[in-house]
């Protein structure tokens, strides 16, 4: 029971590391387009989903390890 439940903590760890890798993405092209401007909370926001997705991402793989 306990093994599958690591599985599927590492899995949604995972997914959220991806999640916000693309959200950061996204928001990236946002300014590159031209569609909203560079402000410090834009900017932080970005900044806050790339350190989360990294985070993330190494958790499931120390999870996995």
């Amino acid at each position: 029971m306990k093994a599958g439940l690591m599985k599927e903590s590492t899995t949604y760890l995972k997914w959220l590391a991806i999640l916000c890798g693309v959200m950061a993405v996204f928001c990236i092209g946002i300014f590159i387009v031209g569609y909203k401007d560079l402000s410090i909370g834009r900017v932080m926001t970005v900044v806050a989903l790339a350190v989360c997705s990294a985070a993330f991402g190494y958790l499931a793989w120390r999870r996995s390890h």
